[in-house]
């Protein structure tokens, strides 16, 4: 099977800010910091919290960089900077888009261990040393860890390469880039006039088509990345909703009864609004199959280059 076969389901913020652990985690932190303020900040759902706060910043990162893209400076603009052709921009941009995309996957491991109250040290939460413990017990959170490993394979190569490298350019643009560039010596003069006697991005040129298009194709596969981490995200977050819940004191969801009733309407009403079920378990049903696909395209990719090496 190929990697593109598979088809992973949209899975929107609201529908993450709506699943049961995070709408509880968001509603219960936010009166228990509005309550105890500085004291609170050792408390489980607090730790929790944080946690999860990151990850959603990292999602609101990734749409910044999107709408920049979107809608980008003027060419005018640009060139006030000589060394700046539109795509360093979209590369600029993008390069955050990876490196948040990498970030909430290391955030989701944090995650894990606080939720478990693993006790694991910064340094020892990551995939390594997650999978091997066996204090996790919950069907889904292994394996959605598992398939979000092969899932942002890519973007972590790319990550990976940028910032040990320092060397990473979108490959959509590859066969645009010069032209880009050459364009830029013409408008700003930098080469003699009988050498480049024409704007080859002019409006309305072929260039400036190819251009707008890979644009798109640039936004649809930001727009496809994000959706494969919301979606391993909720996964992972709605396979743990029970453990974050039993590790909740009777006295403290006595306390906070009205809160949690107010998260379990605002779900409900979600729910009803948009037609929304638990989208949990007709997923964790595929997510063993997509995860030998996956894993099966990428030992066969690496034995292709292997071959090729030799």
């Amino acid at each position: 099977m190929e990697k593109n076969t598979i088809e992973i389901p949209l899975i929107t913020i609201d529908d993450l800010l709506h699943n049961e652990m995070v709408n509880y985690v968001l509603h219960i932190a936010t009166e228990t910091l509005q309550e105890e303020k500085e004291k609170a900040k050792g408390k489980y759902e607090i730790r929790v919290y944080l946690i999860l706060s990151k990850i959603l910043s990292c999602f609101e990162r990734i749409n910044q960089a999107y709408n920049f893209i979107n809608k980008r400076p003027t060419i005018k603009e640009l060139d006030k900077n000589e060394e700046m052709t539109v795509i360093d921009y979209y590369n600029y941009h993008y390069d955050v888009v990876i490196h948040k995309l990498s970030t909430i996957r290391d955030l989701s491991f944090k995650l894990i261990n606080v939720v478990f109250n693993l006790n694991l040290k910064d340094r020892d939460c990551d995939w390594k040393h997650i999978k091997k413990d066996k204090r996790i017990t919950v069907p889904g959170v292994l394996s959605i860890q598992e398939l979000y490993y092969y899932l942002i394979l890519d973007i972590e190569s790319n990550r990976n390469e940028s910032t040990h490298n320092g060397s990473f350019k979108i490959k959509i643009f590859e066969h645009i880039d010069g032209v880009v560039k050459l364009s830029q010596y013409k408008r700003l003069e930098i080469v003699p006039k009988d050498i480049i006697d024409f704007d080859p991005m002019a409006k309305g040129t072929y260039n400036e088509l190819l251009l707008k298009m890979k644009k798109k194709e640039l936004l649809d596969l930001i727009n496809k990345e994000k959706s494969i981490s919301l979606f391993c995200i909720h996964v992972l977050t709605c396979s743990m909703s029970n453990i974050f819940k039993s590790n909740l004191s009777e006295e403290y969801k006595e306390k906070h009864s009205n809160t949690i009733l107010l998260a379990n309407q605002r779900i409900n009403a979600y729910e009803r609004k948009n037609n929304k079920i638990e989208l949990l378990i007709p997923y964790l049903a595929k997510v063993e199959d997509w995860t030998t696909s996956l894993k099966e395209y990428y030992e066969g990719k690496n034995k292709r280059v292997n071959k090729e090496q030799q």
